[in-house]
């Protein structure tokens, strides 16, 4: 072997431990997707630990139009999964879903987005560098998160903009850090949000409600 192809292979040996120290995880190791996966009713994906690295679905920025990495339909749940760059449009709830376990390494558009009426618990995970919003409530919805840690984020959970059906919020055992706008975000005056035990570091203000009435302790 040449001395030049030695110090060829030893770049990129460590080149690869660097990036699997600052990341968690390597690209050869990870599971590359080209279209969303789609969960079908009272399925479960499991990935196990798995990475997913989506390719040519968005750039994981703030442009609207990209494709969600999973779609899970009403009655359908996801555990166990890594969400890599680009995040592209996260995942789409229709209801009654649960999520267990799921990390968002850099948040796309959205980590979240809530289409169907029903429940949706997130259960344990994180989310990291979110431009705007984690979680988007477009239907009316119970919508839980415990065990969760956000780090870096416009709102961790933001309820349509203007809109006015009533969702019903829990924040249990919860972290968010290095927030620049708020925890939680509503227009809608019947909206209500329940919360204990939750951390919060460098973040601007919990609560952007139009009343405090509508925020609770339990």
């Amino acid at each position: 072997m040449s001395k030049k192809l030695k110090v060829l292979m030893a770049v990129t040996l460590l080149f690869a431990q660097v990036f699997v120290g600052v990341f968690g995880w390597s690209r050869a190791d990870a599971k590359t997707i080209t279209s969303t996966i789609v969960v079908k009713a009272g399925e479960t994906y499991d990935g196990k630990g798995e990475t997913i690295v989506a390719v040519g679905m968005g750039d994981g920025s703030q442009n609207e139009n990209q494709k969600p990495i999973f779609k899970l339909e009403k009655g359908a749940n996801l555990k166990n999964v890594r969400i890599a760059a680009p995040g592209c449009d996260g995942v789409h709830c229709y209801g009654n879903n649960t999520i267990t376990n799921v990390v968002w390494e850099d948040v796309g558009e959205d980590a979240l987005t809530v289409k169907g009426e029903g429940s949706v618990t997130i259960n344990g995970g994180a989310a990291y560098k979110a431009s705007d919003k984690v979680f988007q409530l477009n239907k009316a919805c119970t919508f839980t998160v415990k065990n969760f840690t956000a780090d870096g984020f416009g709102k961790v959970i933001r309820q349509n903009g203007g809109s006015t059906f009533k969702c019903t919020i829990y924040i249990e055992n919860c972290t968010f850090k290095n927030g620049k706008e708020c925890v939680a975000r509503t227009d809608s005056k019947t909206t209500q949000l329940y919360y204990r035990n939750m951390s919060t570091s460098n973040v601007k203000t919990n609560w952007m409600f139009p009343s405090s009435s509508q925020i609770h302790t339990y």
